[in-house]
């Protein structure tokens, strides 16, 4: 067809899809006009009006004939046959309501959890940052000789010799995430900020919204030629700025340091980290010099992201093969001098590696990987068991409209046009369900980024912006005729598979006992065998969750509050600064409402540690790894608000001082192994050169994580911290039936300090629960799962049983008269599908030792071939087959047989 013609005709298509009634009726005008022109011809050359009239129809070849012919040259049968379709269908569907509603209902959880899965997947995992060209993004790292050994976070020398030496990428940036001190009214508050060198927005190739973005020229210790200059984002600057354009060039008084605000990014702009939305970004030379002078001057400080753009069109094997070339050069310049002889050598042995970084770094991507893609396994294999159930359902819906189908055949419609009405129905039903699936998957996500956030882990808190947009979309609809396919297409074939005479002798009444599909005989297996799987992994991800809950911490976090203060950019150094917690720990106890009061470094099962190998006199025996003990800082008062056993000697007391002897605690694991054969107390352990006096015997608290056996630990009284003061948090333990004591807390801290920001108090309990937010994500999901796939393998074993009862009504009636018992009838009934969902079970319980190795990793103090855990779910599945199957049984066992003969 010409182009001419396309111009001519695609109007007219569109004239008829829209304006489909006024082309209806021009198109009867004109038939009408034509056939009394014949007529009158006809009459003229000596007819009668009645034959005239008959011989115009004929040579017309009759006027709906003609109407259809014309509405061939349209184009537009296909579209007017899928309207004609989808209306069917839904009078179809309107007039079975309750297989409706199930099969909706069925398919939107099925549906709606994949979409749920995918959409987490797809936020952390699959989605490009919004950057023009991220496919060109690379996140380097340190790989060195165990393929498990990777760092991400570099060093600031290594990143300075990184972009000295560097001839691989068009441009090379680092970042690091800090929490600035700004005053809000009368309270100093944190800003959620990053630290970013000069090439940060340049190569990620962003432009601000207003004013513009640093670069080199600013990223100095001192700062540009307009001195310390900020980025801001779009959330910053409609809180604090109103949306004024006067911000650009405004002061900002970020750590009692003033900045000038430069530009303002646009609203969808985070960053190079996934999950992560700081507020300002600040030059890193600037930041470092100012905030942490030692951390960037040291080689030991791994604090770094380092992102690199490639050269357009450079391939993987080049960028691999120019950092071979450029790791030498770039570790030697960055070796740490004060590492001893063998990690320097191992540290030499590294290599430079660049992953894919188009879509973004985040620390979450290498927690929850293995845990999503488990997750997304157990959600298809639900939607599987709700497509076998479906299928079920339709072969018996098929059966019973035997005779409906045989009188479309009848009147000329091909088996094709059938089978393609028969899907529409099914994928009408899909696509009902992935509607009600997206509120499903809404809710849902919702529940699963909770799980998220929650997660203790580096860094500032998390924020995960999951939102249904097009990627999501097309996967739910993708997902969505997929599973129309599955589920419709095998009914369809089946029911337009046998004759057209063999299907009119089938009465609705007097359905014949035809031999089962091979495909129905394979549905119950296939939902028993998944069921299985689903209930022994969400057997053996509850018991996991169920071991960490009852596991016992060390410690007793009822009633106990954290509150963590931000020292860190006070004037008053070391002693000074621990008379200043002394002040405040002092004045918190005498609020009302506290038991007891402490303060410590490092809170249990956050995330962080801090560790260090300690000497033993006399002892030459024990490895470094073995020496390497968990260190921390501690209060007065400290072990009772904790409930931690003191085993043997005294806690810290006022005597424990800067200037007096240092003094150490350790737990009993450390007593066991440091001294074996003697009572520790009084004796001596090196830290740095320094000698550690040991006055008291703690008992074992989790530290680092609660899955984690107990590690040898070690405390110090604050107030003999002499090196650098770190920010401590405060532990209230409340009496019971206490109010919130925030505001209380608030009102003590003013007082002695005003310009210390005051983070939001957390509960221990909240924390521990905090720290197995992975465990508690898959067994909460896994559990809702099993139970759904249970819930639909009833629904599809009780809609198989009730059709075949319906189906075998005159065989039983002759059972019945022949002097069959009622158990007989029901054994009768169940026979079949019992050694059908038996064999499932054998297939279920096989795969699931197969595939056991795969989550593995993921469990606690349980086997992943469990045995209980699978005679678990043998028992479940068997009790709910039993239960599904009982009531279509009972129905057949009280069967009238008079009733049940006349039937035939």
């Amino acid at each position: 067809m010409t182009i001419e013609n396309w111009l001519y005709s695609i109007p007219l298509k569109l004239r008829s899809l829209f304006k489909r009634k006024r082309v209806e009726n021009e198109l009867a005008e004109e038939l009408r006009f034509h056939l009394e022109q014949r007529t009158e011809q006809n009459i003229a050359s000596g007819m009668d009006p009645e034959s005239a009239r008959l011989e115009a129809l004929r040579a017309m070849q009759g006027l709906e004939q003609s109407k259809e012919a014309c509405r061939d040259t349209r184009g537009l049968n296909l579209i007017d046959n899928l309207a004609r379709d989808l209306r069917y269908a839904i009078r179809m569907l309107r007039r079975s309501p309750g297989f409706t509603a199930v099969a909706v209902l069925s398919l939107a959880l099925g549906i709606g959890a994949n979409t749920a899965i995918f959409s987490l997947i797809d936020t952390l995992l699959l989605k490009p940052l919004p950057v023009p060209h991220a496919d060109e993004l690379r996140t380097l790292a340190l790989k060195g000789n165990q393929p498990d050994r990777v760092l991400v976070a570099v060093t600031y020398p290594i990143f300075q010799a990184l972009h000295k030496y560097n001839h691989v990428f068009s441009g090379l940036f680092a970042w690091s995430n800090y929490d600035f001190q700004m005053r809000s009214g009368p309270d100093m508050v944190h800003v959620a900020g990053t630290l970013a060198s000069g090439e940060y927005f340049s190569t990620l190739g962003v432009k601000p919204l207003l004013g513009h973005t640093f670069t080199n020229s600013d990223d100095q210790s001192s700062g540009g030629p307009n001195g310390p200059v900020a980025v801001i984002s779009y959330r910053f600057w409609s809180k604090h700025f109103h949306r004024s354009p006067h911000a650009i060039g405004s002061p900002l008084v970020l750590d009692r340091t003033r900045f000038t605000v430069i530009g303002i990014m646009p609203p969808d702009f985070f960053g190079a980290e996934v999950g992560v939305h700081p507020e300002i970004w600040v030059p890193l030379a600037i930041g470092g010099n100012l905030f942490d002078r030692v951390c960037m001057a040291s080689r030991s400080c791994w604090f770094l992201i380092v992102m690199g753009r490639v050269h357009p069109g450079l391939s993987a094997l080049s960028v691999n093969a120019g950092l071979q070339v450029l790791t030498p050069p770039v570790l030697h310049d960055a070796l740490p001098t004060d590492w001893p002889p063998p990690l320097q050598k191992t540290f030499l042995e590294r290599h430079i590696i660049a992953n894919d970084g188009a879509h973004g770094y985040t620390w979450m991507r290498f927690l929850f990987t293995h845990p999503l893609t488990v997750l997304m396994t157990l959600v298809a294999l639900v939607l599987l068991i709700a497509c076998a159930n479906l299928a079920n359902l339709l072969l018996a819906r098929a059966s019973a409209r035997n005779r409906e189908i045989a009188v479309r055949l009848s009147l000329g419609a091909g088996r094709p046009r059938v089978i393609r009405q028969l899907l529409t129905e099914s994928i009408l039903l899909s696509l009902l369900g992935a509607a009600a699936g997206l509120a499903f998957a809404w809710w849902l996500t919702r529940i699963l980024a909770s799980f998220l956030i929650s997660q203790p882990g580096p860094g500032p808190s998390f924020e995960l912006d999951i939102a249904i947009d097009w990627r999501v979309a097309l996967f739910t609809a993708l997902v969505a005729g997929g599973s129309g396919l599955l589920f419709g297409l095998a009914p369809a074939l089946r029911a337009t598979h046998s004759g057209i005479a063999s299907l009119l002798k089938e009465s609705t009444h007097q359905l014949r006992r035809a031999r089962r599909s091979v495909f129905a005989r394979f549905l119950l297996p296939l939902q028993a065998a998944l069921s299985v799987l689903l209930v022994a992994a969400a057997g053996l991800f509850g018991g996991s969750l169920f071991r960490l809950l009852h596991l016992d911490p060390g410690f007793h976090p009822q009633r106990v509050q954290l509150i963590s203060l931000d020292t860190d950019k006070r004037p008053e150094k070391n002693a000074a600064l621990a008379a200043l917690y002394t002040r405040i720990l002092e004045r918190i106890q005498t609020l009302p409402g506290i038991q007891s009061a402490s303060l410590l470094w490092l809170t249990p099962l956050s995330g962080g540690g801090w560790d260090q190998p300690v000497a033993i006199p006399g002892r030459s025996d024990l490895s470094e790894d073995q020496r390497d003990t968990y260190l921390n800082l501690i209060g007065p008062g400290f072990f009772e608000t904790m409930q931690i056993p003191l085993l043997a000697g005294r806690a810290f007391n006022s005597a424990d001082t800067a200037v007096s002897e240092r003094v150490g605690i350790i737990n009993q694991f450390a007593a066991e192994r440091f001294f074996p054969h003697k009572n520790p107390i009084g004796e001596h352990l090196i830290l740095d050169k320094t000698p550690i006096r040991i006055v008291g015997i703690a008992g074992n608290i989790k530290y680092l994580d609660l899955r984690d056996p107990d590690p040898p630990e070690m405390y110090f009284p604050y107030t003999q911290k002499s090196d650098g003061m770190p920010s401590l948090t405060f532990v209230v333990k409340t009496k019971p039936g206490a109010r919130s004591l925030y505001r209380d807390l608030r009102t003590a801290l003013h007082e002695i300090a005003p310009d210390v920001p005051i983070g939001t108090p957390k509960s221990l309990q909240q924390q521990l629960e905090d720290s197995i937010a992975r465990e508690r994500l898959m067994a909460t999901l896994s559990l809702f799962f099993g139970a759904l796939a249970l819930l639909l393998t009833s629904v599809g074993l009780y809609g198989a049983l009730a059709y075949d009862v319906t189906r075998r009504t005159g065989e039983i009636g002759i059972s019945m008269a022949l002097g069959a018992r009622m158990p007989d009838v029901m054994w009768l009934v169940v026979r079949e599908s019992t050694f059908l969902v038996t064999g499932g079970i054998v297939i279920g319980v096989a795969a699931a030792l197969a595939l056991s190795k795969l989550v593995a990793s993921l469990l606690y103090a349980i086997e992943p071939n469990d045995p209980r855990t699978l005679l678990g779910a043998v028992a479940a599945l068997l009790a709910v087959a039993i239960a599904a199957a009982s009531i279509p049984a009972l129905r057949a066992a009280r069967l009238d047989p008079t009733v049940s003969l006349r039937s035939e």
